[in-house]
């Protein structure tokens, strides 16, 4: 009986301690929450090829783009951010690193991030990238350990990478790499350093990248090596924004007997093909803001994006790539509509040797290419 009179008493007390705890316990949940940003988007296409019949037959094709899925949060000092993509045909990682702050103006990341090399975040404004993507020299994204820090008008940027995000074998994946296709190129990247600098000017900057790495060949069992070296500068001039862009490389490769080193393969999205081995890419992009009240629409971003790549062997006819088109945003989506014309551009009709001597080169072909994302 006392233990029941006893009970009672203190029956609201217990009660209201424990619903603080839960109500605390929930509370500390909510705010990690918080904390926790969940990002995507859900991108569709629209293209005619003026190249392709079937497309001229059907008025051209649409469909499902991709679907991305990222998440970034942060606790106790280290910060996490990482994106899965899912395409038609594959699936893949995008980047995935831990972070942290040493002061307020340095960070080191480890993990799989963004390669600092060349215009960051991409040497475009259209949807299909220029040259330097499809040689792996632009939005790459590798397994290692990166130092960013910015000191006054410089940014600077030092950075180590093992390997590639995946095997050297795997081409399901979204950036470019070097391939082992365990036929004519047993060649995979390891031990990549980079250094990237970058000085604000008052309207844009001026850049410097290097990049030195080896290439371990699965046959030889002999490490060949590459390099490539980036002179940039953007700028903005009222409504205009300029990227101009001049990129040197070289694959070295250590292939046995018989296999040419005038070439070299790398490969991305379920796909592999052949790249000269040496080369010059020269970049020119033009963009121009244009204020409108249209709906939601604001501004419309017209844009000219030119590269081209010179290889070093005299006979490889050059690669060339030019965008016309506008982009704009409109709430949480995001349009671009381009008109390529391409020479010796590999997937759009260029022969699976575009990127080298280019022997199937039909001329100059186009494409019409809508892109619209949307983005939470």
């Amino acid at each position: 009986m006392r233990m029941a009179f006893v009970f009672l008493i203190l029956a609201p007390f217990i009660t209201t301690y424990v619903c603080a705890k839960e109500a605390n316990s929930i509370n500390s949940r909510l705010e990690a929450l918080e904390k926790v940003k969940i990002s995507g988007s859900f991108r569709m296409n629209y293209s005619y090829r003026d190249f392709n019949e079937g497309q001229r037959d059907r008025e051209g094709d649409f469909n499902t783009n991709v679907v991305t899925l990222g998440v970034d949060t942060e606790a106790s000092g280290i910060r996490f951010s990482a994106q899965y993509r899912w395409y038609n045909y594959m699936d893949t990682v995008h980047h995935m690193y831990i972070a942290m702050k040493p002061d307020d103006t340095s960070e080191i990341q480890i993990g799989v991030m963004k390669v600092p090399f060349g215009i960051l975040p991409y040497e475009s404004n259209n949807y299909w990238f220029g040259v330097p993507y499809y040689l792996g020299l632009n939005d790459d994204y590798d397994s290692g350990i990166k130092y960013a820090t910015t000191r006054g008008q410089w940014n600077l940027q030092a950075a180590f990478y093992v390997g590639t995000e995946y095997s050297g074998s795997n081409t399901k994946r979204y950036s470019i790499d070097v391939i082992n296709d365990g036929a004519n190129s047993t060649n995979e990247e390891t031990n990549q350093l980079n250094f990237r600098a970058t000085y604000s000017l008052p309207n844009g900057e001026l850049g410097v990248s290097t990049q030195y790495g080896q290439l371990y060949n699965n046959t030889t069992k002999k490490d060949g090596d590459h390099w490539a070296a980036a002179l940039h500068h953007k700028a903005t001039y009222g409504k205009i924004h300029t990227q101009f862009e001049v990129i040197r490389y070289e694959f070295n490769p250590e292939n046995p007997a018989g296999i040419s080193d005038d070439s070299i393969v790398v490969g991305a999205f379920s796909d592999s093909y052949e790249v000269a081995s040496k080369g010059n890419i020269y970049v020119f992009n033009i963009s121009y803001d244009v204020p409108v009240s249209i709906g939601s629409i604001s501004n419309l971003n017209f844009y000219n994006d030119y590269s081209v790549l010179d290889k070093n062997k005299s006979r490889f006819k050059d690669s060339k790539i030019n965008t016309l088109g506008v982009g704009f945003g409109a709430g949480d989506l995001w349009v671009n509509i381009d008109f390529i014309m391409a020479k010796n551009m590999l997937y759009l009709n260029g022969g699976r040797d575009s990127f080298t001597s280019a022997t199937a080169s039909t001329g100059w072909n186009t494409q019409f290419n809508i892109n619209a994302g949307y983005y939470f």
